[in-house]
């Protein structure tokens, strides 16, 4: 098992983050659940489903929603908060969130704000959630078509990550969650980058997933670690979101909704473009971050009918959005990202139009 420590040094957060496999049943010896007045899981109908039965945990309340970035907003908030007085948690409750990137978003999101927060840990049973999500801060939902635009920053006080719950997961929905593994090589280590990249997401052992798991916890970790909440340096986690988020929302408008993985693949194509376009980066580069998002079985284009001037205006009400104006992440190398970029909107729409 590989054990990750989270240190927010100026707030005083840290908190561990387990990774291993059969390490469900073991929560109890990772978290004092005892000292909590009650405990709460928050989780959806198809993982709660799947795993719930593995928990150790004997009095629980469980809230459920329905599967799916649908479920990503106020009015699921709302039940869950209902569902929390109704069974009288007070202040000194705990809430387990248990699922992919969307129950950790909102679970989050409900602990933070609940009596004005309550503690929280998360159980990630994605790739995506894994790596990402289910640590660093970030919570929040959806209003509407626009991506987190409700949410706060506040810190879980542990993350268990069993990466048999893996094993459940869909093959699509598997392979996106390696979007963000793929980022952060990019924006920080070009050598785990080019190790991550040469195997296909069938072909890692269960060994090789828990240190790929790790590693990507600790370069993210590292990067909040000095700015927890998004002044500078946090900003290269943005890679490929700015657009990605954008296209993201733009699918939601369909039959068959992108997943984040894939929007942000999509997205890190569109910005790796930017960024040889302006000179940061070279073509022969561009063209191996391309190829290597593609051998992953990620998709690097959004072939729907979807206009660029559709992806602009929603890229008009990104949250990081200053005066109208984008500050951008993008590559100064594989493996070196820079961010507060600005530059002339003609390299934007052909970023867009690249991959659409």
């Amino acid at each position: 098992m590989e054990k990750v420590q989270i240190c927010i040094f100026k707030k005083t957060f840290n908190y561990p983050v387990f990774i291993g496999s059969k390490i469900l049943k073991q929560i109890g010896e990772f978290v004092d659940i005892d000292r909590y007045s009650s405990v709460n899981l928050i989780s959806d109908n198809t993982v709660y489903g799947l795993h719930g039965k593995n928990l150790s945990i004997k009095k629980a309340n469980v809230f459920t929603f329905s599967s799916g970035e649908s479920s990503k907003n106020l009015q699921t908030v709302k039940g869950a908060y209902e569902f929390l007085a109704e069974k009288n948690v007070d202040r000194h409750g705990l809430i387990i969130n248990m699922g992919g990137g969307v129950v950790a978003d909102l679970g989050g999101f409900v602990a933070s704000t609940y009596l004005r927060g309550i503690d929280f840990i998360n159980i990630p049973t994605t790739v995506e959630a894994m790596v990402d999500a289910s640590f660093g801060g970030k919570n929040g939902v959806n209003l509407g078509h626009y991506k987190n635009y409700v949410g706060t920053f506040n810190q879980p006080k542990a993350v268990v990550a069993d990466i048999d719950t893996l094993k459940t997961m869909p093959k699509r929905s598997f392979i996106q969650g390696f979007a963000e593994v793929i980022k952060h090589g990019l924006i920080q280590d070009k050598f785990y980058f080019f190790r991550v990249t040469k195997k296909r997401p069938n072909q890692f052992s269960q060994k090789e997933l828990v240190e790929i798991i790790a590693e990507s916890v600790r370069i993210k970790g590292e990067i909040v670690q000095q700015d927890e909440r998004e002044t500078g340096l946090r900003k290269l986690l943005n890679f490929g979101h700015t657009v990605g988020h954008a296209i993201e929302s733009q699918s939601f408008k369909s039959k068959n909704p992108l997943f984040h993985g894939e929007a942000v693949a999509i997205g890190m194509v569109a910005e790796a473009k930017i960024s040889a376009d302006l000179g940061m980066i070279n073509e022969k580069d561009f063209k191996i971050i391309e190829r290597a998002i593609a051998d992953f079985g990620l998709p690097t284009r959004y072939e729907s009918g979807v206009s660029v001037d559709e992806v602009v205006t929603l890229l008009e009400k990104d949250k990081k959005s200053q005066h109208g104006k984008i500050k951008w992440t993008l590559l100064s190398a594989i493996g070196v990202g820079d961010y507060n970029i600005q530059f002339d909107d003609k390299f934007v729409r052909e970023g867009i139009q690249y991959v659409l």
